[in-house]
């Protein structure tokens, strides 16, 4: 198939993968162009606010994507430890047992930081309540279940730089693996 009959949504796709390998400030018309097989111009057909249309069209996509997949699993039928399972796999899958970078990482510094730290933020504290709903679904408290929450997700993000740095998974899939017990633990 040429390039320039790609789906927009294959577009997307290769886009994400681009800015999560070389950063927002890493990313130059030029490497998006390589990375998504189109020419500039059939690029700004597509986004035509340029880089930042793309890089807000990645967010918007994950965002999508974790609606469907982890708040979908926090919100569903089952047990509060079920759900947090459900939401462990579907995060294991997502950042392919942590080898692949945070967006939260990749758009929440410098420039990208800038232009996005507010709806990424409004993004993390949502996926904090949450989770402490869930918690509190188990009979914790609120003020323990939102610290709980808060530190659960310091952990993904921790374990995800982690992993990158030593390239093995096995403090994410610890991490993840821990996360319903830690969470569900009864309060001392």
């Amino acid at each position: 198939m040429p390039a320039a009959l790609l789906p927009k949504e294959e577009v997307i796709e290769r886009l994400a993968i681009a800015f999560r390998d070389l950063g927002y400030e890493g990313t130059s018309l030029t490497k998006l162009s390589e990375a998504t097989g189109l020419k500039k111009a059939s690029l700004y057909y597509y986004f035509p606010g340029g880089k930042e249309e793309m890089a807000a069209v990645v967010i918007q996509q994950i965002e999508t994507w974790f609606g469907e997949n982890v708040f979908a699993a926090l919100q569903g039928q089952g047990t509060p430890a079920a759900r947090l399972k459900k939401m462990t796999a579907a995060l294991d899958r997502f950042y392919n047992s942590g080898s692949r970078a945070c967006i939260l990482d990749v758009f929440g510094i410098g420039q990208a930081g800038a232009l996005f730290s507010n709806q990424l933020a409004a993004s993390v504290k949502a996926w904090e309540k949450t989770i402490a709903e869930v918690v509190m679904d188990a009979g914790i408290d609120k003020a323990t279940a939102r610290t709980r929450a808060e530190d659960a997700l310091i952990s993904i993000e921790g374990a995800l730089v982690y992993t990158r740095i030593t390239g093995s998974p096995k403090g994410f899939k610890r991490t993840l693996a821990s996360l319903p017990e830690r969470l569900l633990a009864p309060a001392v």
